[in-house]
C-alpha cells in the first residue's frame, strides 16, 4: 500500500482557497453560478469514499442515522446517500468479495500518515452543472454534479475517472465506480443524469418542505426558488390536479419535460469539464499550466444506466475530452443495424433496435403470469406474492386475464405461464436469465420502471397522469396519504429515483378500487385484482400503438416512440479504446438488445477502426449488491460479481493508456459462483477467472459478415 504525506496537501489546499474566488465567477466555468459549494474531508471522522463509515460502515446493513430527523444535516445526508449508493453496486459481503475483490480497506487501498486507515482524504467541489435545458417547461431542472480531488492527487501524472451514477441515482450514485479512482489518485467526476433525486411534493401539507437543494435538504418552493434540484412551475392545471389528486408527488425523471436519457452525454461531458475547472482552481493553476484535456488521462466508467451514459459520452466526444471506457452491464440502445447474434448452436437472433421500454412494457404484460410456470421451480422467490404485499392470487388472476384477452393460450395457469413465458423468449429474453423472472416480479421492478420511463420518454406531465398511475406515499387503507416529514426530508439520502423509493408509492388511479396502491388495484377491464392489467397494457399500447383508440391515446404513443427514437445511439465511439462487460445472466438489461447489439453495431460502423472489446461473463447479472443476500440459491451464492471484472478492466485501461498495454480481445469468461464458499485470496484466480490476450477459439466472441457469433 503507497503512504502519502499530509504537507503537500495543506500547502495545495490553503493554495485553492486563496485562489477559489479567481475562478467562482469565470463567464467559462461549466457550472451554474453562485451554485459551488467546496468542502475539505480530512480523513479522520470523514472522507470522499465513504463519508467517513469506511469498510466497517458500508458493511453493516444499518443506514446512519440523523441527530434531528426534522432537521438533516447536508453532511448527515451526504453520508446516508454514500452508504446506500455504494452498496446498491457492490457485493457488501466480506464473503462475497468486500475487503479483499473492493472496499475502503482492500489491497491497493491508500494509505496516508495522519488520516484514519480505510479513508481518503480531500476536497470534494460540488454544484449545479450548466447545461442547456434547465428550465424546460419553465419548471426548475437542475443537474447537480461533484468532484473530488483525492489528497494524493498526482500533479505530474493527472487523471480523471468519470463515475456515471447508476439506475436513476444521483451525482453519488456512483460511488463504488469511483473507489478505483481515488485508490489511483485521480480526481472523479460525479455527474448527475437529470434522473436524479430531485422531488417536487405537491400538496399544500408539505408546501413547508415541498423541494430540496443540492445538498438534499428541503424548504419552500418559493424559498429554494432556482436553487432546487427540480421544481415545477405553478399552473392552475397543476392546481386542479393537485385538488383532485391530493397527496401526489412529482419526480424529476418522469416530469421535468426533459427527456434526460437523451442529454446523457451531454451531462458526463460537462461533468469532466466541471472537473478541469475544479483542477485548476483547487492548484490555482492561474497563470501556470493548466490541467486539460492534452496532458490528463480520462476514463469514463458507469454500471447499467451509468454504463449507458459513459458510451453516450464518448459518442458525443466531439473535443476528445476521453481517452478510453469502461462499463457493465450498460443500459444503451443501440440503432437498427445489418446483423444478427447467434448464440452457440440457437436461431439467429434480430435485435431490430429494440429499446428497453419495449422490454420493460412487454415484461410488466407478461412476466406476472411467466413467473408461476413450474419450469422456474427453484429460482429466487419462485411462488411468493410480491414485495409490499399484493391479493394472494393476483399473479393467478393476471394469468386468467391474459387468457380472457386472448394474450395467452392455454386452460390451466402452467399452460397461460408457459404461452406468457414463451411471449417473452421471442422478445430476446434468453433462457439464461429465466432465474431472474420470479425474483423481478417479486420486486414489482417492471410495474416500477415503466411509469417512470413512460412519462419521461413521452415527457408529460404529472397532471397528464398517463395511464392512470401516479406517485404518492400511502396511508394504512393504502390510499395516497400525506408522506411523514421525517420521511420526506430524508428522499435525497434513501431514494433511488424510481418510485417505489423512500416511501413514495405507485398509485393506481384508475383502479375500480382506487385510487390505491397499484399492486392491490382491480382492473376495471377484468373486475379482477391482477396486478393492474390495465395500466400495464396501456404503458405497452404507448410501445405498440396496438389498442391506441382515440386522438389523445394516439398522440401519446406518438409522444412516446419519439422519446424512445431520440435515445437511440450510433455505436460509433471515434475509435477509442473502450471495454464493455455484461453479465450472460443479467435478467434486467438484456444482453441480446443491449451490450451484444451494440457491440455488434460498433463493429459494422467502425470496422478496422473499432478499438471496443466485448467481455461476456457467463454467471454474472444485473445485481452485484444481491449475489450473498436475496439472490442466494439452495447451495449458496449463484453468481460471480461483474464488480470484479470492473476492476481489472480499469487496471487494464490505465496500463494501456500510460504504458501501451494490450486490451484483452472480446471474447466469454467463465467463473464458477462461489457458493458457500468466502472469496480467500487462494480461491479467486480459480473461481474468477480473468480475460486473456489470447482466448480459446471456444471462448473468442467474432463479428463478421453480419453476424455477431457468441461461444455457448
Amino acid at each position: 500500500m503507497k503512504r502519502f504525506s499530509s504537507l503537500i496537501f495543506f500547502t495545495a489546499l490553503a493554495a485553492s482557497f486563496n485562489a477559489a474566488p479567481v475562478f467562482a465567477h469565470d463567464d467559462e466555468a461549466p457550472i451554474v453560478r453562485g451554485s459551488v459549494r467546496i468542502a475539505v474531508y480530512d480523513g479522520m471522522t470523514d472522507d470522499l469514499l465513504s463519508a467517513g463509515l469506511n469498510q466497517a460502515g458500508l458493511i453493516s446493513g444499518v443506514q446512519p442515522g440523523f441527530v434531528d430527523p426534522l432537521h438533516p444535516t447536508p453532511a448527515e445526508l451526504r453520508r446516508r446517500a454514500i452508504h446506500g449508493n455504494y452498496r446498491g453496486i457492490v457485493d457488501p459481503a466480506p464473503a462475497g468479495g468486500m475487503g479483499l475483490l473492493w472496499g475502503p480497506q482492500s489491497p491497493g487501498a491508500p494509505i496516508f500518515s495522519d488520516a484514519t486507515p480505510g479513508l481518503v482524504p480531500g476536497v470534494e467541489y460540488k454544484a449545479y452543472l450548466s447545461v442547456r435545458h434547465r428550465h424546460q417547461h419553465d419548471h426548475v431542472n437542475n443537474v447537480p454534479a461533484a468532484v473530488q480531488i483525492p489528497r494524493h492527487f498526482n500533479k505530474d501524472k493527472p487523471c480523471i475517472v468519470v463515475a456515471a451514477p447508476s439506475g436513476s441515482r444521483s451525482l453519488y450514485g456512483g460511488m463504488a465506480i469511483a473507489e478505483w479512482g481515488l485508490f489511483k489518485g485521480c480526481a472523479i467526476a460525479l455527474p448527475g443524469k437529470g434522473t436524479d433525486t430531485g422531488f417536487h411534493l405537491l400538496g399544500a401539507e408539505a408546501s413547508a418542505y415541498a423541494v430540496d437543494d443540492i445538498d438534499g435538504v428541503f424548504g419552500p418552493a418559493a424559498t429554494i426558488g432556482d436553487d432546487a434540484q427540480f421544481a415545477l412551475t405553478p399552473s392552475r392545471k397543476l392546481d386542479a390536479y393537485v385538488a383532485a389528486n391530493p397527496y401526489r408527488i412529482a419526480t424529476m425523471q418522469a416530469h421535468s419535460g426533459l427527456n434526460p436519457e437523451r442529454l446523457w452525454g451531454e451531462f458526463a461531458l460537462k461533468g469532466i469539464e466541471f472537473a478541469f475547472w475544479a483542477l485548476n482552481d483547487h492548484f490555482d493553476t492561474k497563470g501556470k499550466k493548466r490541467f486539460d484535456r492534452k496532458n490528463t488521462i480520462v476514463i469514463a466508467a458507469g454500471a447499467s444506466n451509468g454504463g449507458g451514459m459513459a458510451l453516450r459520452a464518448l459518442e458525443d466526444d466531439e473535443k476528445g475530452l476521453i481517452d478510453g471506457l469502461v462499463v457493465t452491464e450498460p443500459n444503451i440502445g443501440p440503432e437498427d443495424g445489418r446483423f444478427v447474434i447467434r448464440f452457440g448452436s440457437n436461431a439467429p437472433f434480430d435485435p431490430a433496435g429494440r429499446s428497453i421500454y419495449d422490454s420493460m412494457t412487454l415484461m410488466s404484460v407478461y412476466a406476472p403470469c411467466a413467473a408461476l410456470s413450474p419450469a422456474l421451480a427453484g429460482t429466487p422467490f419462485f411462488g411468493l406474492p410480491p414485495l409490499g404485499g399484493a391479493p394472494t392470487d393476483a399473479p393467478q388472476n393476471r394469468c386468467a386475464s391474459l387468457a380472457e384477452k386472448g394474450l395467452v393460450s392455454g386452460n390451466t395457469i402452467a399452460e397461460q405461464a408457459a404461452s406468457a413465458l414463451a411471449a417473452i423468449r421471442a422478445h430476446g429474453y434468453a433462457s439464461e436469465q429465466d432465474w431472474g423472472i420470479a425474483s423481478h416480479e417479486w420486486l414489482s421492478l417492471w410495474r416500477a420502471l415503466q411509469v417512470t420511463y413512460a412519462n419521461m420518454y413521452g415527457r408529460f406531465d404529472v397532471q397528464d397522469n398517463v395511464c392512470g398511475v401516479s406517485f404518492a406515499a400511502i396511508g394504512p387503507t393504502l390510499a395516497p396519504a400525506p408522506i411523514a416529514e421525517t420521511v420526506a426530508k430524508r428522499l435525497f439520502a434513501d431514494s433511488s429515483g424510481v418510485p417505489p423509493t423512500g416511501g413514495v408509492n405507485l398509485i393506481a388511479d384508475d383502479s375500480a378500487d382506487g385510487p390505491i396502491l397499484e399492486n392491490y388495484a382491480v382492473s376495471r377491464s377484468t373486475n379482477r385484482a391482477d396486478l393492474n392489467l390495465d395500466s400495464a397494457l396501456c404503458f405497452r399500447a404507448l410501445q405498440t400503438g396496438e389498442g391506441s383508440s382515440g386522438r389523445e391515446n394516439s398522440g401519446n404513443h406518438a409522444r412516446v416512440k419519439s422519446g424512445t427514437r431520440e435515445i437511440r445511439t450510433s455505436g460509433r465511439l471515434h475509435g477509442k479504446p473502450a471495454i464493455i462487460i455484461h453479465g450472460r445472466r443479467d435478467a434486467l438489461v438484456f444482453p441480446n438488445l443491449h451490450s451484444r447489439a451494440y457491440y455488434a453495431l460498433n463493429q459494422e460502423r467502425e470496422r478496422s477502426k473499432s478499438r471496443l472489446s466485448y467481455i461476456e461473463v457467463t454467471s454474472g447479472q444485473h445485481f452485484d449488491a444481491f449475489i450473498s443476500s436475496l439472490f442466494v440459491g439452495p447451495g449458496g451464492a449463484q453468481f460471480a460479481p461483474l464488480h470484479y471484472y470492473f476492476v481489472d478492466a480499469m487496471d487494464r485501461m490505465y496500463a494501456h493508456l500510460t504504458a501501451g498495454a494490450k486490451l484483452p480481445p472480446s471474447q466469454v469468461v467463465r467463473p464458477t459462483p462461489r457458493g458457500a464458499a468466502p472469496y480467500t485470496d487462494a480461491n479467486v484466480p480459480e473461481l474468477l477467472p480473468l480475460p486473456t490476450l489470447t482466448p480459446a477459439a471456444s471462448d473468442r466472441i467474432v463479428f463478421g459478415n453480419g453476424v455477431l457469433t457468441i461461444p455457448e
